[in-house]
């Protein structure tokens, strides 16, 4: 098999918006682990301090992942 019949495979597939997407919902459990074991971690802080700091951390997650997964089902063809 060569290289251009290998792409065109993937293409039909569509096997990169696939691991695109997959990779970032691995994100996202990566993203909220990290907040609850920095909500645990600092218990003396205030709650609106750490709610601020994982707020700060996860919003710009939230919008990359808000966007990928808005074009990854827009561009999936109609059955």
């Amino acid at each position: 098999m060569d290289f251009s019949k290998f792409w065109n495979w993937i293409d039909d597939r569509q096997v990169d918006k696939h691991v695109a997407s997959a990779i970032i919902m691995l994100g996202t459990v990566k993203v909220l682990s990290w907040a609850m074991v920095f909500a645990h971690d600092n218990p003396t802080r205030p709650g609106m301090d750490v709610a601020a700091i994982i707020a700060a951390v996860e919003a710009p997650y939230m919008a990359l992942q808000s966007f990928a997964l808005n074009f990854y089902f827009s561009s999936r063809p109609k059955t």
